[in-house]
């Protein structure tokens, strides 16, 4: 009995299933790290880890990113996968222990920490505790204390190797693979294991509600959990293969892996009842080595693990089905009422509404009809065939050389086309008529008219199609369709398009070439259809597609052009609700509102190459050369999920990747990044979560608000080099292209920072500084001006005091008494001469003291007047020479007026009496430097004692010159330096900067 039902449900699947699942196949070529995949496990975030014998794989966004020991993970050869209600992840591998990763870092769990052995095969999560199965027993991890408890297993004389747990009841229970099923006790203080019940060769285990499923050798056992447990120990034995992983779809429906280890029966089952089946094929898998499966609940994916070909991606949701049809070449696809017509290479095939062939007509079907009709009525076809045509109808064509064209429907018949004819076939699939013409492309009219095309003759309209009573629309009339391709009826008219000669219309019985009367000036067309709205929609094969309305007024509504479109030829042109399908070699172009979505290989398209399309109210059926799909557009159409979010898993700056620490769980951790100026490029790799099509997704991205976009890509980098210091506001923008939407996202705010001299602090601190100096500068200046004007108020003062002095009472005296002195003696000359010396002096005075220098030589004029008088009051009996250095030029050297002249009347002042024998005046200028004048004035008179006399009646004069020197010459330290002796004399060294 259980065979029959076996046999029922094996058939009943390869015939119901003949389809095929949308699936996938990921290899070491698509970069998972090996083919020999362990465990699966999609975690809360809806992420599936792999475990391969070389690391752990993430996938996401199609493309596997992997951890291997490089990274921290114990050990490469990853064996099962768990995570625990805080999130972390865990890693049983079959050699290194159990691995622990909470974001940021590993934590390892081994032989040496207590653990009964390193090869581990499971690691399972209940409540706040891992529970690890090893070769030698079990071990129980704290989660947050990470306190490891062994609890004592029964000795045995094979390995205690623990395979799987379950939980029943709020009891966690394992198998061993020689000893049978255990059940974990927590009624004392050291957990215990409790025998449940001995079983030999147990390598999986799942509780589906009460039925507890365990893997054995060579076929599946079915227990009731209660029954098990209350020791009434009765099996149902399923036979097939070792089963080692499992995966619930719903209630019903359990999936297995299975791999027969040394028999080759291994593969995809489905578990349904007590029924199992093998599904590989269905599902697209060809590996028979299967070890673990897990099904993704959100996306209605199945992933199927193998030892030797990888993963396997499954979509279950059938929205698109493949159907292989044996491999037969589709040519048209029509349909009547619930009936559905497929032309194939062999005939046609008749389907009902659930996809079951009903009826089948063959190639020596057709031959079969012709030859009856041809033999019953062969005088009539021969009379009503002499008309001209491309070729002659060839009779004798066998029936492997029929060649069907296409299917036309009208009313409640199906017209096929072919190299042997025309026929008609009803609704239940029986030929009922055949019609002795050729026509590459036939149809009929809006007024029931048959249409036949002939490529380089014209065409025939028959009114009747039976009878072939019609007429001929001659070529060389500019109305007649030409080349025809394509027939459509929508509403009033009857629409040809050609593919030299343009569109064309049919109505009232004539033809109207859009062409001809410069309507519309496009020539090539190679599709037709129309929407809901009555609009036209035409195509070329190679061209831009376009929406017109010809109801009242031709008008071209909307045009999409070709570069929008993915694919370089359109294979079909279809409506749908608001929707225009467009098929090309690249998969349909599904045109809304101005925005294309690309259903394709990812989708399950994996023969794009289309032959014919038909609508079917929500479906859409494709034909291709060795079967056909059938694509749900309520569920593709439908609102998709697309990319919810952008996940930075990778910078670096400079080539040089920043340290791991600045992530967790393989994110970048913040959202600022910051650099100095020097560490200005950026490499940043991104990962979109959140869609299931990782080909359907470009990216462009832009620095600021205000920036331009870049061009699109398919890249998940964005590289960034030698930016300029500032803030930039990296943003992304993804355009979907299955569900046609643009997602925009802030990825990240980087900081460059300017270089030091341009920092706000270096600002204020230069700025304090020019200040300061600008302060210091300010003050200096003033004070200097202050200064100055003090000196130079001082200068006037010591020049009016030198004046006063020089004119001073006892000189003007003395003068006086020389003067009358003379008159006395009446020396009348020397008077005259004394008064006009005195009186030159007193004007060199005043003219020189308005100056603050005047040149040298009118300085020793002054000189020359003044000791004249002064000698002439002593008899001219001092000897006086003034002598100048050849180097000087008197002329151009400018001294301060009136500046020797108080040391000078000191010589006649005190250094000589009445009974000096030759006093003698010596007055010599040198330049000592280029810049320093030297002026030294000499006497032989008294020496010590004229000095000691000066000093103690220093002269007001001398103080004034020594004060205006150091006022105009505050470099010369010392600018007036005195030497004497007791018999000698005086001489008085004077330094001038000039």
């Amino acid at each position: 009995m259980r065979l029959r039902i076996s046999l029922f449900f094996l058939f009943f699947y390869s015939f119901i299933f003949s389809q095929q699942y949308v699936s996938t196949n990921y290899t070491t070529a698509n970069g998972l790290p090996n083919n020999a995949v362990r465990s699966l496990f999609i975690d809360k975030e809806n992420v599936l880890w792999i475990g391969t014998e070389n690391g752990v794989s993430r996938f996401l966004n199609g493309s596997f990113y992997t951890i291997t020991q490089d990274d921290g993970l114990g050990y490469n050869s990853c064996w099962d996968i768990a995570q625990d209600k805080n999130g972390n992840m865990w890693f049983a591998s079959y050699g290194g222990g159990v691995s622990k990763f909470d974001g940021k870092k590993f934590y390892s769990f081994t032989s040496k920490n207590g653990l009964p052995a390193d090869k581990t095969r499971k690691v399972f999560h209940f409540k706040n505790k891992i529970y690890v199965g090893t070769e030698q027993g079990i071990a129980i991890i704290d989660i947050n204390t990470h306190k490891m408890i062994i609890p004592k297993v029964p000795k045995t004389k094979e390995d205690f190797i623990c395979i799987d747990f379950f939980v029943y009841k709020d009891e966690v229970y394992f198998v061993s693979v020689f000893e049978g099923l255990y059940k974990i006790d927590y009624s004392q203080r050291v957990p215990k294991v409790n025998l449940v019940f001995k079983n030999k060769n147990n390598y999986s285990t799942h509780l589906v509600g009460e039925n507890l499923f365990i893997g054995n050798e060579g076929y599946l056992q079915k227990a009731n959990i209660q029954a098990l447990l209350s020791e009434k120990k009765e099996f149902e034995k399923l036979k097939s293969s070792i089963f080692w992983d499992y995966a619930q779809r719903n209630k019903e429906i359990l999936y297995a892996a299975a791999d027969g280890v040394y028999n080759p029966d291994g593969g995809l089952f489905q578990i349904k009842g007590s029924s199992i089946c093998n599904v590989s094929n269905l599902f697209g898998i060809d590996s028979k080595i299967l070890l673990n499966v897990v099904y993704d609940k959100r996306n209605d994916i199945l992933y199927v693990g193998s030892n030797d070909k990888g993963i396997y991606e499954v979509r279950l949701d059938k929205s698109i089905q493949y159907y292989p049809f044996q491999e037969k070449n589709i040519i048209d696809i029509e349909s009547i009422n619930t009936s559905r017509f497929i032309l194939h290479n062999e005939g046609i095939s008749v389907l009902n509404k659930n996809n079951e062939k009903i009826c089948e007509v063959n190639q020596n079907n057709f031959k079969a009809f012709e030859i009856a009709t041809i033999t019953k009525a062969k005088r009539t076809i021969a009379t009503n065939y002499r008309e001209s045509r491309d070729f002659e109808l060839n009779f004798n064509i066998p029936a492997r050389g029929i060649v069907f064209y296409e299917l036309v429907k009208h009313n409640n018949s199906i017209w096929i086309g072919s190299n042997l004819g025309i026929f008609e076939l009803n609704e239940r699939g029986n030929i009922v008529n055949y019609i002795p013409k050729h026509s590459l492309k036939i149809g009929f009219t809006i007024d029931d008219k048959f249409i036949e095309t002939i490529t380089y003759g014209g065409l025939y309209l028959y009114d009747d199609v039976y009878k072939l009573q019609g007429k001929h629309f001659s070529k060389f009339e500019n109305a007649t369709p030409q080349f025809i391709v394509k027939i459509l009826n929508n509403r009033k008219k009857t629409y040809l398009i050609s593919v030299f000669n343009g569109l064309f219309s049919y109505s009232n019985g004539k033809f109207t070439s859009f062409l001809f009367e410069n309507i519309w000036n496009e020539k090539k067309f190679k599709h037709i259809t129309s929407d809901a709205k009555g609009n036209l929609i035409l195509a070329a094969e190679f061209g831009t597609v376009f929406v017109v309305n010809d109801q009242d007024k031709f008008k071209i509504i909307k045009t999409i052009p070709k570069k929008d479109i993915v694919g370089n030829s359109i294979n079909f042109l279809e409506s749908y609700k608001d929707y225009i399908l467009i098929g090309t070699e690249k998969g349909i172009n599904v045109y809304q509102n101005g925005v294309i979505r690309l259903l394709d290989k990812e989708h399950g398209l994996n023969d794009c190459n289309f032959k014919t399309s038909q609508l079917f109210q929500d479906e859409l059926w494709l034909g291709t050369l060795k079967g056909y799909y059938v694509l749900n557009l309520a569920k593709l159409l439908s609102a998709q999920q697309t990319v919810k979010d952008i996940a930075i898993n990778g910078i670096a700056i400079n080539n040089q990747p920043i340290a791991k620490s600045k992530y967790d769980w393989f994110t970048y951790a913040n959202n600022e990044l910051i650099c100095d100026y020097k560490h200005n490029s950026f490499s940043i790799d991104f990962v979109p979560k959140g869609h299931l099509f990782a080909d359907k997704l470009k990216f462009r991205y832009r620095l600021n608000n205000g920036n331009r976009w870049s061009p699109y890509s398919d890249k998940t980098n964005v590289f960034l080099s030698y930016l300029p210091y500032g803030a930039y506001n990296l943003e992304i923008e993804v355009f979907d292209q299955n569900t046609g939407k643009i997602s925009l996202f802030k990825l990240l705010k980087i900081v460059i920072q300017p270089p030091f001299w341009l920092r706000w602090w270096f600002f204020v601190i230069v700025l304090l500084i020019v200040i300061s100096i600008v302060i210091f500068i300010v003050y200096n200046y003033k004070r200097r001006s202050r200064e100055r004007i003090l000196i130079e108020k001082r200068l006037a003062e010591t020049k009016m005091e030198a004046l006063l002095s020089q004119m001073n009472p006892h000189f003007t005296f003395n003068a006086m008494n020389t003067v009358q002195d003379f008159i006395i003696s009446n020396d009348v000359d020397n008077s005259l001469l004394f008064i006009s010396e005195l009186a030159r002096l007193m004007r060199l005075t005043l003219d020189n003291s308005s100056q603050k220098s005047i040149p040298l030589n009118e300085e020793i004029d002054f000189l020359k007047t003044y000791i004249k008088l002064e000698n002439l009051r002593f008899g001219n009996r001092i000897q006086v020479t003034i002598t100048i250095d050849e180097a000087i030029d008197a002329h151009f050297i400018a001294v301060p007026p009136m500046l020797f002249q108080p040391f000078i009347e000191n010589v006649f002042v005190h250094a000589f009496n009445e009974e000096h024998p030759n006093p003698t005046l010596d007055i010599s200028f040198k330049l000592k430097e280029k810049h320093l004048l030297v002026c030294q004035i000499k006497d032989n008179g008294k020496g010590k004692a004229s000095f000691e006399k000066v000093k103690l009646h220093k002269s007001k004069a001398l103080l004034l010159a020594e004060e205006r020197l150091r006022l105009i010459q505050p470099q010369i330290l010392n600018p007036i330096t005195t030497n004497f002796t007791e018999f000698d004399g005086t001489s008085i060294v004077i330094l001038l900067q000039i």
